[in-house]
């Protein structure tokens, strides 16, 4: 009796996050009276539908589940999805051995009519399929394994950068507060330079006020920048395998964006009491408090965003 079995690989992709299993499915024909050629004949329209399907549903659904699983690290929720992705790849193969018998079978009715002789000979058709369980690959494995430790860090780190933002609000909120009270001292020697009655108290007033406002400035800076580094903790938390929420996330990086922001900030803010200086000492009856005041509203501008980003840490716990 001749016969001819082969095994076909269902399974021919990487996954990243997946332990694939051992996925075939081995077909046998066999007659009495059929040659292995003409078996090997009836047998090539399996093959071409096999490898259309694993090119088009199988290993695409793999790639596609193997994706999803990216970054997950909360145990209940890679169990649900494992448990998922199994019930649909099992579906995937779930026809394909009555599927590949049908197509055997067709094969051999097309080429029965081809010689009438043929339609005396009965063949034995069998396919078998091996498909193991997937399973969680090492990465996510390990995620999941640490993921309550880096979690609790994240929220012990969060809970810090909060207490920093809160200093920060501070911060600038002192710095809006004398910003305002060296305009203030402008105006007034503003109007006293209009009135003739300027005196070297109203000079001393602005001088002393650019000192204290240089000060503030300089603290509101440093208490920003003692964010940095907590915050970029948290986002390497997060690439650790930390799930957190769109908007954590935007939080975290807005802060960050403003942290840097401050810099320039802070140079406005010199540039602003620099000028105020200078405008002061220069002035001979009349102050130009319209360049002084642009600058202000500019350094205004800026700070009044700070106060608005990192008046929204709490969205990080």
């Amino acid at each position: 009796m001749a016969e001819v079995t082969r095994t076909f690989e269902l399974i021919t992709v990487q996954a990243k996050n997946l332990d694939l299993p051992d996925g075939k499915i081995t077909l046998k024909v066999s007659g009495k009276e059929v040659d292995t050629s003409l078996l090997a004949r009836i047998m090539e329209p399996v093959y071409a539908y096999l490898n259309d399907y694993r090119k088009i549903a199988i290993n695409p659904a793999i790639q596609k589940y193997d994706k999803e699983f990216e970054g997950m690290s909360d145990k209940s929720e890679v169990e649900k999805k494992a448990k998922l992705v199994n019930a649909e790849l099992k579906k995937l193969v779930g026809n394909l051995e009555k599927e590949a018998q049908n197509r055997i079978k067709a094969s051999w009715e097309k080429i029965k009519k081809e010689n009438k002789a043929y339609t005396k000979w009965k063949l034995k058709i069998a396919a078998n399929i091996t498909w193991g369980v997937v399973k969680i690959g090492k990465s996510i494995a390990a995620l999941v394994a640490s993921s309550g430790a880096k979690l609790d860090e994240y929220y012990k780190v969060a809970k810090s950068v909060y207490g920093i933002a809160k200093e920060v609000k501070k911060a600038i909120a002192t710095e809006s507060k004398v910003r305002e009270d060296l305009m203030k001292a402008l105006e007034k020697m503003a109007k006293a330079t209009k009135d003739g009655k300027v005196g070297k108290s109203h000079i001393t007033a602005v001088e002393d006020t650019v000192k204290q406002y240089k000060v503030k400035l300089t603290a509101a800076r440093q208490k920003a920048s003692s964010m940095a580094k907590p915050l970029e903790r948290l986002l390497q938390l997060q690439d650790d395998g930390v799930a957190v929420t769109k908007k954590q996330e935007a939080t975290i990086n807005s802060m960050i964006s403003q942290i840097i922001e401050f810099n320039t900030t802070e140079q406005n803010g010199r540039k602003f009491a620099d000028i105020a200086l200078k405008k002061t000492k220069e002035a001979q009856g009349t102050l130009d408090l319209k360049t002084i005041k642009a600058h202000a509203e500019k350094v205004k501008k800026a700070i009044d965003i700070a106060l608005k980003v990192f008046e929204v840490a709490s969205d990080i716990l």
